[in-house]
């Protein structure tokens, strides 16, 4: 029997088509996965090259910060300073960058420990705020310690911080205690905690320089105890620890008066920004 060339012509050209039609359904699953693997990208046209580029945009659904609260004690109380406290300049920031309206409720208190604060977290003001809040920053810890025993000769590095041992030891209970409180507060999707760390828990710059040397450096022994304290309680309570000792004096040799209120002991408005910025640096980070 003779051979149908015809019908072989046209089977290759069916295989054809449906080879092409197989091409671009594959392509359309391709582009339809590329976008939900980069799902920040939009397109726009780059003004000098002329050439389409991906712009990151927010990602839909994603949990944009519309609340923060503040707690802790006299640092982001703002004394000493007749200005905006990190807390305010944090949220100022966010509600730029996210394009949307962020409240923000400063519950610091001046002289508030962090059994103070362990205290609040049960009921009133604080607990109320808190569920509504995706971001709470807390700063405590400076005033668990007391100055007036600083110079004495057990409360020194040499001495390994022997007479502030129980108290940093209270500290990391407390701070524990809050975090979970906090965490088990919190209702909305994403919500985050930030716990900051200190430059000095007491004097700092020329103010404490004219207290001699044993004054600065016990002081600073302790400062960073109680922050390490403080980072290790975050760490474990899944919190972020934002550290300021390093944006305020870098490895502990830069002088930081210029970033501390008349009193030498709280931040002044430069200082505040810095402890913002430093806030908003982690948060972009992740």
């Amino acid at each position: 029997m003779p051979r149908r060339h015809g019908a072989g012509r046209r089977e290759t050209g069916m295989t054809r088509r449906l080879k092409v039609v197989a091409m671009v359904m594959i392509l359309a699953v391709a582009w339809s996965v590329a976008l939900e693997t980069v799902p920040v990208a939009r397109v726009a046209r780059d003004a000098r090259a002329g050439d389409t580029v991906a712009v990151a945009t927010p990602q839909a659904g994603s949990a944009a910060v519309t609340s923060v609260v503040g707690l802790g004690d006299s640092v982001p109380a703002g004394t000493a300073c007749d200005c905006d406290t990190f807390v305010s300049l944090i949220r100022k920031a966010l509600a730029t960058r996210q394009g949307t309206g962020v409240a923000a409720d400063n519950l610091a208190t001046g002289g508030l420990t962090s059994q103070g604060l362990l205290d609040q977290m049960g009921s009133g003001p604080a607990a109320g705020a808190i569920v509504k809040a995706d971001l709470v920053i807390i700063t405590i810890g400076a005033n668990d310690f007391d100055s007036a025993s600083l110079e004495d000769d057990d409360c020194g590095p040499r001495a390994g911080l022997a007479c502030y041992k129980d108290g940093l030891a209270r500290l990391r209970a407390n701070v524990d205690g809050i975090l979970g409180r906090v965490r088990a507060l919190q209702t909305r999707p994403r919500s985050r905690i930030v716990v900051t760390g200190y430059w000095n828990v007491f004097l700092d710059g020329d103010s404490a320089r004219a207290k001699g040397r044993t004054y600065v450096s016990n002081s600073d022994a302790l400062t960073r105890a109680v922050n390490r304290t403080l980072a290790g309680a975050a760490a474990a309570k899944g919190a972020r620890y934002v550290d300021v000792y390093g944006p305020f004096k870098g490895d502990g040799s830069r002088d930081d008066t210029p970033l501390l209120a008349a009193d030498g002991d709280h931040p002044n408005a430069a200082g505040h920004r810095v402890i913002a910025d430093s806030i908003l640096s982690a948060l972009a980070a992740g």
